[in-house]
């Protein structure tokens, strides 16, 4: 749970208050924190960090990184 707002707090602040600043530092951040939401995405397919898939699916409701939204994502892995 702590990794998922980690991630997404993180992926805000960067597009805020780093973008205006350091856009180049910024698009670092983004791109890493889209790779850990995509990471995140995954374990939620595999059952993990609970096993209530309404719970794990609420952790990752918002597709910052994915090119699919979540349910595309796993009907298609």
């Amino acid at each position: 749970m702590f990794l998922a707002f980690f991630c997404y707090g993180t992926w805000l602040a960067a597009g805020l208050f780093l973008w205006p600043s350091y856009p180049l530092l910024a698009l670092v951040v983004l791109a890493l924190m889209a790779a850990l939401q995509s990471s995140l995405a995954h374990e939620v397919l595999h059952g993990h960090p609970t096993r209530n898939a309404q719970l794990n699916e609420a952790f990752i409701f918002l597709p910052i990184g994915l090119v699919w939204p979540f349910r595309r994502f796993k009907t298609i892995h």
